[in-house]
């Protein structure tokens, strides 16, 4: 009851409330708490750093929706978070203009998203673009009179009669619907078509001068040509054609001015776009010319987006660092970059005063959901980051445990890392079933960040019991270039035996017991866990998540066969044996585990054949199997009673497989 009262009081009341609730005996989480927790995302800091705009998401398994808002909050703590926004549809990417007085940000709550502004003192939002289809982003201009923003091609008066009348075949990679640069007049109302052409635009940034806009061109919006993206420069008022500036076959993006507007940062990743590797920070002439990279080569973590200080010496910028994150700066000139904080957690969603001595960021842990802080920045680095809201009182009242960094080597000497969430009242000496989480990617990473969603709710695993596992295996980031590729051409061999060994350390340890072993992953997770099922059968259960399944057959369907080129060393119609071999359905008769398997319905990333495929070869083997498609949804999960249900018929299939409990849902 007290829980409740706390998600519904204003902010400046919750945290007194919840230090009575906190008073009562901790509870186990369950799956409802984990759509309770609010999202924190995106802080934004005033050009005088005395206010952040951030956004807060709620979730609503009643309407199935999920509401976003924008918040303020004053950088110094004086007063309470307030929330600028009540719309019921989602609010966000807040951006003030140059002089402080404005917020825009970009609104669903019309048909379409659009460019919304507001003063932050009072008044209602006013809508400033009129776009025939949805604004992805945007950037006020130096001068705050204009805003540049990207948003699809308008359709054609044919197409859209073509519509209505659903005579609307698709032809295969014809007609995409590009996106295209806009400048819109904010006093006017008006806006004008800048970029346009069989190519799709993104993030527009502004020169300081306002005279010319830096963005960043991929061939279509097709997934499969993500990395294919190049860095452009054209004349704000369209009087001199575009240039391209970069020329590289792999990706080139994230294209930053420097203050005085003779250089851009970017971000870069050299090869082809089928090559896997990390992205570099880099800066170029903004007249164009050779580029050439900042960090030093044995710089381990993937840059974010850089940001430059106010005298165009230093460059800024987020990275996972193993299972952390942080903010570094590096000189311009190039060298080793440095960490500004010393917190072992994860910092990030980072944005800095426009005098450089305030930092807005998220600060998280595996017992602490994000939340907006604040520090300042010295030339010896950051002070600590000060919390500034407090968005999940209710979290206190929760039975959370111990978490810990497992640090293990692989078969061939590899070290490897793995976070280790233990039940609230564990005991040492006694042993307890163990749930292996595999992380997607492969290129992703388990955090020491709070785990709340449908794909990594660990806190919900330890109040029924479970120790959960969530292993770094080679391939995964934040670990060095050397690591990411060592799974190149190695699909299901070392970051399998990976998993299992750190499997095996925890239960030659005592903690986890080798009679009650699950594991689930989702997409590259999915893989792996398949993948599991025809190669052991020490795990009582497991749960397959949108995973690939035959390797073969995945490439021709999937929306990024190039991302496989990467890591199959090329296409299956060269070397049809390395997919092959490679892939879960060539050992399906292995297979005897009781396997879950869970799937978009509408997934283009991870087709729904490679759920059925391996749906067909367990039932036809005798293996316990289940099915379940989720209507509308792509390669993840967006509808909250879509990821309750995830997160229940998951736990129940677990436990009735490996704990001999209650029954699995139908």
């Amino acid at each position: 009851m007290l829980r409740r009262l706390a998600a519904a009081l204003p902010l400046a009341l919750a945290p007194a409330l919840a230090s009575v609730a906190a008073a009562q005996a901790p509870r186990p989480m369950t799956p409802e708490d984990v759509m309770g927790v609010r999202g924190v995302s995106g802080p934004q800091l005033s050009p005088d750093g005395q206010w952040i705009a951030y956004v807060v998401s709620v979730t609503d398994t009643v309407e199935n929706a999920v509401d976003s808002d924008v918040w303020l909050v004053r950088t110094d703590g004086s007063a309470p978070a307030r929330r600028l926004t009540t719309s019921k549809k989602s609010d966000g990417s807040p951006r003030w203009s140059p002089d402080g007085r404005r917020l825009a940000f970009v609104s669903a709550r019309e048909e379409r998203p659009q460019i919304f502004v507001l003063d932050p003192n009072g008044g209602e939002a006013e809508r400033l673009t009129d776009a025939k289809t949805a604004v992805s982003a945007f950037q006020w201009s130096p001068d705050g009179r204009r805003i540049a923003y990207v948003a699809a091609r308008t359709p054609t008066a044919d197409e859209e009669r073509r519509q209505k009348a659903k005579d609307d075949a698709i032809v295969v990679d014809s007609l995409f619907p590009h996106t295209r640069l806009w400048i819109l007049d904010v006093a006017e109302r008006k806006a004008r078509e800048l970029v346009q052409g069989d190519f799709s635009v993104g993030d527009p940034q502004w020169s300081p001068d306002g005279r010319q806009l830096a963005y960043v061109v991929t061939p279509t919006p097709k997934a499969d040509d993500g990395s294919k993206s190049d860095v452009w420069v054209v004349a704000a008022d369209g009087s001199a054609q575009p240039r391209k500036l970069t020329d590289n076959p792999g990706s080139d993006a994230s294209p930053r001015w420097s203050p005085d507007g003779q250089s851009i940062a970017f971000l870069t990743r050299a090869g082809t776009s089928a090559d896997v590797g990390m992205l570099r920070l880099a800066v170029m002439p903004a007249a164009g010319g050779a580029s050439r990279v900042v960090t030093a080569p044995d710089f381990a973590y993937q840059p974010s987006d850089p940001s430059w200080s106010r005298d165009g010496r230093t460059l800024r910028f987020e990275a996972n660092t193993r299972t952390t994150g942080n903010v570094f700066t590096v000189p311009a000139s190039g060298g080793t970059p440095r960490a500004l904080f010393t917190d072992a957690a994860w910092l990030g969603d980072a944005d800095v005063s426009d005098d450089g001595a305030t930092i807005a960021l998220l600060r998280s842990d595996l017992r602490t959901p994000p939340d907006v802080h604040v520090a300042r920045v010295g030339a010896r680095g950051a002070t600590a980051p000060r919390r500034l809201t407090d968005h999940n009182p209710q979290v206190r009242t929760l039975a959370i445990g111990r978490t810990e960094t497992l640090r293990y080597r692989g078969h061939d000497g590899l070290e490897v890392e793995g976070l280790v969430i233990y039940p609230a009242d564990f005991k040492p000496g006694q042993r307890y079933p163990l749930v292996t989480q595999v992380h997607g990617g492969p290129a992703g990473a388990w955090l020491d960040r709070f785990p709340s969603n449908y794909g990594s709710y660990a806190h919900v695993w330890t109040g029924r019991g479970w120790i959960v596992f969530q292993p770094n295996p080679r391939g995964s980031t934040g670990y060095g270039e050397a690591f990411l590729r060592a799974n190149i051409r190695d699909w299901g061999n070392g970051d399998y035996r990976d998993i299992q060994i750190g499997i095996d350390s925890l239960v030659a340890r005592g903690v986890a017991d080798p009679q009650r072993l699950a594991q689930a992953g989702w997409s590259y997770g999915g893989y792996m866990t398949a993948w599991t099922l025809t190669q052991t059968q020490r795990f009582k259960a497991v749960m397959v998540g949108a995973g690939l399944t035959n390797m073969e057959s995945m490439y021709g369907t999937n929306d990024i066969p190039s991302t496989l080129d990467g890591y199959f060393g090329g296409t299956p119609y060269d070397n049809v044996e390395e997919y092959r071999k490679r892939s879960a359905m060539t050992f399906i008769k292995q297979a005897k585990t009781p396997t879950l398997i869970l799937h978009g319905q509408q997934d283009m990333r991870v087709p729904t054949g490679q759920a059925q495929e391996l749906y067909l070869g367990l039932k036809r083997n005798g293996v316990p199997v289940s099915l379940v498609f989720y209507p509308r949804e792509g390669h993840g999960l967006g509808e909250p009673r879509h990821q309750l249900d995830k997160m229940r018929r998951e736990l129940a299939w677990m436990t009735r497989w490996t704990l001999d409990g209650a029954k699995v849902m139908q």
